[in-house]
């Protein structure tokens, strides 16, 4: 039976949250403490009323490009879908797929025109495209080691950023995008709480009179992660200088656009996932730059 988790429960979520996704208890804790609730969240309970099984969700706002609209945007509500988990014994009986049947009702049903995902694994794209999902949101991965951090032509700076800092920066940045997760302060400060709590910092930058931002987390194999960065193409190798100045990282995995425009070869990785609900908004989508997402916690 697919139901609300209520507070008795929350033991056996959290052990089942640490076997599915193989956090320790101390990782277990922040996310429950700072991002789930009972609100967001379907279980499946056995025949004893124990969850076996659990979904999450977030509400953001998606943004397009319409010239008729205000700031010429459109705002289009919508949902991202994470931590879906069922204890192993309790796999190939079609529970993850309840939970999304169940998820998708709820939230069409509340206005959400779309949903989004970040599958945990490769193998799982395939697993959601057969449940309605198409991969909408790639980024380019640039991968260097300290021997390759280019000598930059002008000097940049970089400081902790204010979450002021980040959500003005990040909302311009990314304006203008044909579909853009545009996540309000509220999850951007736990942005900023979990990169802390991993070691890590929200930047800002400026180099020659552009300002823009970096999400740093350190990795323990010594690699530093920057999950988004807003940046003029002209400054990335100033850029990638600060970042080593301040980190000395062993390598650097810089994530960006698929449209950043850079001589260094990058990968193109696809990342999140989306299933619409309103076909109209799916199909009235602008033109823009290329979509983007980030900040899931399956990524």
């Amino acid at each position: 039976m697919i139901r609300r988790p209520d507070a008795d429960m929350l033991p056996r979520l959290k052990q089942i949250w640490q076997q599915c996704f193989g956090d320790d208890a101390r990782g277990t804790d922040f996310v429950f403490a700072n991002l789930l609730g009972p609100m967001q969240m379907l279980v499946e309970v056995d025949e004893g009323g124990q969850p076996v099984a659990m979904l999450n969700w977030k509400l953001l706002q998606f943004q397009t490009p319409e010239p008729t609209a205000p700031q010429g945007l459109r705002t289009l509500a919508g949902a991202y879908i994470f931590g879906i988990a069922t204890l192993p014994e309790h796999r190939g009986k079609g529970i993850s797929t309840a939970l999304l049947g169940s998820a998708h009702e709820l939230l069409a049903k509340e206005g959400a025109a779309l949903a989004c995902l970040i599958p945990a694994q490769g193998s799982l794209f395939d697993f959601y495209a057969a449940r309605g999902f198409g991969t909408r949101f790639f980024y380019n991965r640039l991968r260097l080691d300290r021997t390759q951090i280019p000598q930059p032509r002008m000097p940049g700076v970089l400081s902790v950023a204010s979450l002021s800092d980040f959500a003005t920066l990040r909302a311009a940045a990314f304006a203008g995008r044909s579909l853009f997760g545009a996540w309000d302060e509220g999850y951007l400060r736990y942005v900023m709480r979990e990169c802390r709590f991993y070691g890590g910092e929200v930047l800002r930058f400026s180099c020659a009179g552009s300002v823009g931002y970096a999400v740093c987390y350190p990795r323990p194999d010594g690699t530093l992660l920057v999950k988004e960065a807003a940046l003029q193409p002209r400054s990335l190798s100033a850029f990638l200088a600060a970042l080593d100045t301040r980190y000395h990282a062993k390598n650097y995995h810089i994530r960006l656009p698929t449209d950043f425009p850079t001589d260094t070869k990058l990968e193109i990785t696809p990342l999140g996932m989306i299933k619409w609900y309103d076909k109209d908004c799916e199909q009235a989508q602008a033109q823009g730059g290329a979509p983007w997402f980030a900040f899931g916690l399956d990524d």
